[in-house]
């Protein structure tokens, strides 16, 4: 009978080794993939994915590096510490011209507004015409202020441009009337409106090509052969945008205050547009950054924009 429990034990503890053993193993073959993003909406698919355990359930660790500053961000992932990053067109094209390996693998939900102050005058965009706009230079804000000034028919010499790099001295300086005007990106621009600032309606919508132009680039260098990694990313970013597409804000709303650093009661005033699933970018949005970065000396003439897309995903 002695004989028989020992026996017992020692099958006993030998399963319990062998499960050990398998777990260490199983948790040793889990690919990590390290993401750099910013307090902003377009990452959002990628932390509630995080969140509801989509990636772990998924076999992937997906870790979310968190900056304040874009350019920390990028010496980052040039320093080689990031496997990828949420960035925009004009930096990730601007550095896979001066021969870095960032591609983009998917374009993002970038949400802005151009926000003025009301006893501005402007009403609409012909209103901006000598008026004094806050921006910082060669960026995406630029790029998208550009955009925004054709539709009126006017030119970026119909205005001044007032260079702001940080964004919240760029709302507060609207707040006090120092300029005129300045495209935010959310969730600065709700807690501009909050603060009695006015959006200009009808400009920056959702889907315009003023507004595709973030994206989540990959470095092609760092994760070559992790193929099966990047498609795990995919799938865990595309259940992250499903759920935020198919539950009431209040479900997510904590988190979305946690990520872009604000109260919930922003985060609840908030106008969210469609989370898209992993989409290659529109060649035309990335044709007119690439024009656009051309006519301003940033990048070769005879440089390609396709060049700066991930393929064979």
């Amino acid at each position: 009978m002695i004989m028989k429990r020992i026996y017992t034990l020692i099958l006993a503890s030998l399963a319990l080794l062998s499960s050990c053993t398998g777990n260490k193993k199983a948790e040793e073959n889990v690919e990590t993939l390290r993401i750099g993003v910013m307090p902003s909406v377009d990452h959002l698919p990628l932390a509630i994915a995080q969140e509801q355990h989509y990636f772990d359930s998924l076999g992937l660790n997906v870790e979310l590096v968190r900056f304040t500053s874009p350019m920390e961000r990028d010496a980052a992932l040039q320093a080689g510490e990031l496997d990828g990053t949420i960035s925009d067109y004009t930096t990730v094209m601007t550095q896979n011209a001066k021969g870095l390996s960032v591609k983009l693998l998917s374009s993002t939900d970038g949400l802005f507004s151009f926000i003025v102050n009301p006893k501005s005058g402007i009403k609409t965009l012909a209103d901006l015409k000598g008026k004094k706009v806050a921006l910082s230079s060669n960026t995406v804000i630029e790029f998208a202020t550009d955009q925004v000034l054709a539709k009126a028919k006017l030119e970026p010499t119909d205005i001044t441009k007032v260079e702001v790099q940080k964004i919240p001295l760029r709302l507060e300086m609207v707040a006090k009337g120092e300029v005129d005007a300045a495209i935010l990106p959310q969730p600065f621009a709700q807690i501009a409106q909050e603060k009695g600032l006015v959006a200009l309606k009808d400009v920056l919508l959702p889907g315009s090509e003023e507004t595709l132009v973030t994206g989540l680039a990959l470095d092609s260098k760092r994760t070559e052969g992790k193929d099966a990694a990047i498609q795990k990313l995919i799938k865990g970013y595309n259940q992250g945008a499903d759920y935020l597409n198919n539950n009431e804000i209040a479900h997510w709303a904590p988190v979305v205050a946690k990520e872009l650093k604000v109260d919930e009661n922003v985060v609840s005033h908030m106008s969210f547009g469609y989370f898209s699933p992993i989409t290659s970018p529109q060649a035309k949005s990335i044709d007119a950054v690439a024009k656009w970065l051309k006519t301003k000396g940033l990048i070769p003439n005879d440089y390609k924009a396709e060049n700066c897309i991930m393929g064979g995903i």
